[in-house]
């Protein structure tokens, strides 16, 4: 069923930035415990498997033998769905389902848009469409370009709801998930409504995630916002400094949207142990499906993760944390659980750019019931040292609040006695995160 708001934008951990397309039962049941120690206490609770669960990469199963690197099989069931891969899931990802409710957090899935091509090929019927199969809802011309195992749905066929509603059926009932990231999806507005509509006959509540959105046209959010409770508004962010900057352009497109019926998603927090599937070959070669570059600690330096990270605060995004929780430092979990930094995201106002220097751009967050009071950052690009000054106006305020408190610098500023802020700013990419 259809949640029509949320409490707090989605907080919790997605397989993809640490495993690709391959993650396993183990590996996740690893990641399961370490997630309930270092980040459930902190309020996060949705633990998220990413792409992959259905398929089979002959790459993974045979490292050994090169003639293997191409193959790849998914696994669907008498109707044409895609079922959890047994050599990587042997208990299902049920098994894993059950133990995230146990703990008291919920469980969500990755799904690419459209019908198997395995199921076109085989043709099986679609469930609860009598004499339908899916030969005659797929769209054979309809390809995604970073992902060949789909083909779309002709929402305009008889039985095409039906086989969507029947996914989600099986999902909701069988694999009792709580999340739905739907991938390949932004451009195709008749799927997003498709799969809304399925989601809203679900027997449990299921947030309904729309990904990747590099490409998603604002003229689109009146339908997003009425199906989908989170959206991407970028392509995939890793951890390259030039996503930093990327993700600030596509937050200012779209930062009169989102509310808590529909948030922005500005994509998952590359900290900690990325790619650690990668460890003998690069997977860059097809990043949009496996991820990026080679085994490696996040690669952002300790300046621009606190930019990072203060961008999702701003921007009421959801916090899904992408490293390997096993293999990630205590420094890193700090970051995503510092205590203003969930205030402010949990505000769940969608922060404005309110004012623009060169390379310097201000976003600002007022606090919701609470008159006066709030967040800002100044996100800083400038390459040499700098000193700048600011007039209450700049921030938006008539006068300066009566405390202006910098929080990862821990210290307090004052105006000078020509009622200017000055503050300094390093040579590196960075941010100036005040509460108000």
């Amino acid at each position: 069923m259809r949640i029509d708001t949320l409490p707090q934008p989605v907080m919790g951990w997605n397989s993809f930035d640490c495993w690709g397309i391959f993650i396993n039962e183990a590996q996740a049941l690893a990641n399961l415990d370490a997630f309930l120690t270092k980040l459930k206490p902190h309020g996060y609770d949705y633990f998220c498997i990413d792409a992959g669960w259905y398929s089979e990469y002959g790459a993974l199963l045979e490292p050994d033998n090169p003639a293997a690197a191409d193959r790849i099989d998914v696994h669907i069931d008498a109707y044409g769905r895609l079922v959890p891969a047994p050599k990587l899931f042997p208990r299902g990802l049920r098994y894993i389902a059950d133990r995230c409710h146990e703990a008291g957090i919920k469980f969500g899935v990755h799904l690419m848009r459209g019908i198997p091509r395995k199921a076109v090929e085989e043709n099986t019927p679609v469930l609860g469409a009598d004499g339908i199969r899916a030969a005659d809802i797929a769209d054979t011309g309809d390809l995604c370009g970073w992902c060949p195992l789909n083909y779309g749905v002709d929402m305009t066929r008889p039985g095409a709801q039906a086989y969507y509603d029947s996914v989600i059926a099986y999902l909701s009932d069988e694999l009792q998930i709580d999340l739905l990231k739907a991938d390949d999806l932004a451009d195709y507005p008749a799927e997003i409504e498709a799969i809304g509509k399925a989601i809203a006959k679900a027997s449990r509540p299921i947030v309904y995630s729309l990904s990747p959105g590099d490409f998603v046209w604002t003229g689109n959010y009146g339908l997003i916002r009425q199906y989908c409770n989170m959206f991407r508004i970028s392509g995939d962010i890793w951890d390259r400094p030039n996503d930093l900057t990327r993700i600030l352009d596509r937050w200012e497109q779209w930062e009169n949207c989102g509310d808590r019926s529909c948030c922005l998603d500005l994509d998952m927090i590359p900290f900690g142990a990325l790619q650690v599937y990668s460890k003998s070959r690069n997977s860059s070669d097809n990043a949009a499906l496996s991820g990026v570059g080679h085994s490696r600690m996040s690669e952002l330096s300790a300046a621009e993760k606190r930019f990072f990270i203060t961008q999702r605060a701003l921007a009421a995004s959801p916090l899904l944390f992408g490293g390997d929780l096993t293999l990630t430092d205590d420094e890193d979990i700090a970051l995503a659980t510092h205590p203003e930094i969930l205030a402010c995201c949990r505000n769940f106002v969608v922060g404005r750019k309110v004012y623009a220097r060169y390379q310097l751009d201000v976003r600002k967050a007022p606090e919701q019931g609470n008159a006066g009071h709030g967040w800002f950052g100044i996100f800083n690009r400038h390459a040499t040292p700098w000193q700048c000054t600011f007039q209450p106006a700049d921030f938006g305020f008539e006068r300066w609040p009566e405390r202006l408190f910098s929080i990862w610098e821990n210290k307090s500023y004052l105006p000078d006695r020509n009622g200017q802020l000055v503050i300094d700013f390093e040579p590196v990419m960075e941010v100036k995160f005040f509460r108000y």
